[in-house]
Parts: structure tokens; C-alpha cells; sequence
């Protein structure tokens, strides 16, 4: 992960901050957050200037592997990329690149080089051209933050009653399942509309414990919208100790499995 990320914020908390500080620290956490991607030159410096007129943080990141560091460490509420820099990248780690775009909002930049203007293209299925500032601010500072998942999720189709609060009253339940699970969420098949950052309550039908767990919306695949089954990413938010031990104990019994298979 860069070194400039969070510097002020991790040299602190050791020794507990006070006062001020920590308040200071608490503000810098709730700022958005965007995450620059570009190799170091007078190009990025630029790039890193009219993200912070947004009043974002910006951490930069040159290579792939600060990228994959960065995204499964911190939450951000977009990406911005250099176009050389992303050309780069797709040519050595195409897959790992795409699946990390297409988790955030994304604006592509270039600079031009005789008048050192910044052009900036909204990434994805609406594009659009803009100011960069501009663009940050209609299509990243309106998004949910998020981050990438670390830990592998597994084909466990899981039945489940999902709700919009949680009183799960018939006309808001949906009798639905699961498409892959891992110990930190899952993602559910639905064809209702969510957005991205709403809370979601589930009861999972196969587990002892069928206390509502909360859950936030990290993506979404709408129907219709491409060749897949839609629904959406959801990361739990509160499940209890035997939940926890419950579905832990499925996923590794799962990875057990998927081993025997791939070895026989």
C-alpha cells in the first residue's frame, strides 16, 4: 500500500490521540475517498490537484499491486486513472484490472501534452466527458464507499427470506437464494431494484440461528442490464457468535470439497 496513505491517521494512534487530534483524524475518515492511479510525474500531480478541489482524499497508487493492496484495505467512493497507466496494466493483469473497475465508479484521465489540459471520461456503461472535478463529484461523492473483499466465497446456495427493514412484513420479503457465500457476505439473486450503501435484513433458512442479519449493498447487477444473473453483493453487517462459528464452519467444509473434486 503507498506509504503517503493514512500517514497522519496511523502514526497517531499509538499513543491514543486526544483532544483535537483525534478529532481531526475522526473528520480526515469521513471524507470521501478516491484512489489515483498513475505512474509519479507532473501528470499525476495535476490529477491529484483536481481531485482534492473536490475535498476528497487522494491516495495514489503507480503499480497493480498497490492497487489490489489499496482496494482490499480501504474503502473508496471512486477510482481515477491514468490511460497509459491503465493500457499498461491490462496488457500483464487483464481479469484482475477488470474486476477491480468494475466494483467502483471509474473516471479515465489523460493529459494533453502540449497544453497540459486534463481529459477525463466517465468509465462504464454512461459516458461521459468533463471536467475532472466535476465528474468526481457527480459520479464518486454520490456513491457509497467500498471496498474489495480478501476472503474467497464459495457455491453455497443458501435459501433465504430477504427484507428491506427488519420486521420482514410480506409485502417487503423475497423469497430468494444465494449465488456465493464466504464468512464477510454474499450475493443474492433478485431482480428488484437496490441501491448501492441501502441495508438489507436476511434470515438464512439452513442455519440453527435464524436471527435477521443486516447487511449492506456493496454492488449491483441489474436484470437486463447484461448476460448474467442479476442481484446484488452484500457484506453482513451483525450476525451473531453462532452464525459466525455456523457459517464459517460451511465455507471451510465447501473448500474441503472443491479440493477432493479438483484432485480426483
Amino acid at each position: 500500500m503507498n506509504a503517503n496513505m493514512s500517514e497522519a491517521c496511523a502514526e497517531a494512534v499509538t499513543p491514543p490521540l486526544k483532544g483535537g487530534a483525534m478529532e481531526g483524524c475522526r473528520a480526515e475518515e469521513s471524507q470521501p475517498r478516491i484512489l489515483l492511479i498513475a505512474q509519479k510525474g507532473l501528470a499525476r500531480d495535476r490529477y491529484r490537484r483536481a481531485i482534492r478541489r473536490t475535498g476528497a482524499r487522494v491516495d495514489t497508487a503507480a503499480s497493480i499491486g498497490d492497487v489490489q493492496g489499496a482496494v482490499t484495505q480501504s474503502a473508496y467512493n471512486g477510482i481515477v486513472i491514468d490511460i497509459p497507466t491503465k493500457i499498461q496494466a491490462m496488457s500483464r493483469h487483464k481479469d484482475l484490472v477488470s474486476s477491480i473497475l468494475d466494483r467502483f465508479p471509474v473516471i479515465q484521465v489523460n493529459q494533453e501534452k502540449t497544453s497540459g489540459r486534463i481529459r477525463a471520461l466517465l468509465y462504464g456503461r454512461h459516458t461521459r466527458h468533463g471536467e475532472l472535478h466535476e465528474l468526481i463529484r457527480d459520479n464518486c461523492l454520490t456513491s457509497p464507499p467500498r471496498r474489495l473483499r480478501t476472503r474467497k466465497r464459495y457455491d453455497l446456495h443458501f435459501n433465504l427470506l430477504m427484507a428491506t427493514s427488519r420486521r420482514f412484513a410480506s409485502t417487503e420479503t423475497e423469497r430468494t437464494v444465494t449465488l456465493n457465500v464466504s464468512p464477510d457476505g454474499c450475493f443474492i439473486f433478485s431482480t428488484a431494484r437496490f441501491r448501492q450503501g441501502q441495508r438489507v435484513w436476511v434470515r438464512i433458512m439452513e442455519l440453527d440461528d435464524k436471527t435477521p442479519i443486516a447487511c449492506d449493498v456493496i454492488h449491483k447487477r441489474q436484470w437486463g442490464a447484461e448476460m448474467a444473473i442479476p442481484g446484488i453483493g452484500v457484506r453482513f453487517i451483525s450476525m451473531t457468535e453462532a452464525q459466525t462459528r455456523a457459517l464459517s464452519e460451511l465455507c471451510a467444509r465447501s473448500f474441503k470439497t472443491e479440493r477432493t473434486v479438483s484432485l480426483s
